[in-house]
């Protein structure tokens, strides 16, 4: 098992910019709904598997048809785990905590 902070942030590129942390993601080959979860848990230092489960913040099979949809940009934001998510269809991911 690795430690969160081992963790690489997307597959693209990351950073953390104004308290956010912002990943970028390539839908094709990740589910926007594995990204959020890989993605607050490196935010929020645990494993995936410590967070709960996404479908009881929001339906991720919806997430990953709106977000993956080839019809205009589309942006989705919703609470997650203590975390702000914001996840576009440009395959950008950006997180923030909540209590800050």
């Amino acid at each position: 098992m690795t430690d969160a902070s081992d963790r690489s942030l997307g597959e693209d590129a990351s950073h953390v910019e104004d308290g956010a942390i912002r990943a970028q993601y390539e839908w094709s080959s990740t589910a926007p709904s594995t990204a959020v979860v890989e993605t607050v848990a490196i935010a929020s230092n645990r494993e995936p598997i410590a967070l709960e489960p996404l479908y009881e913040s929001l339906d991720p099979d919806a997430l990953n048809t709106i977000v993956r949809s080839s019809g205009s940009p589309s942006t989705v934001a919703f609470s997650f785990a203590g975390y702000r998510v914001t996840v576009r269809s440009i395959g950008e991911i950006v997180v923030r905590d909540e209590t800050g």
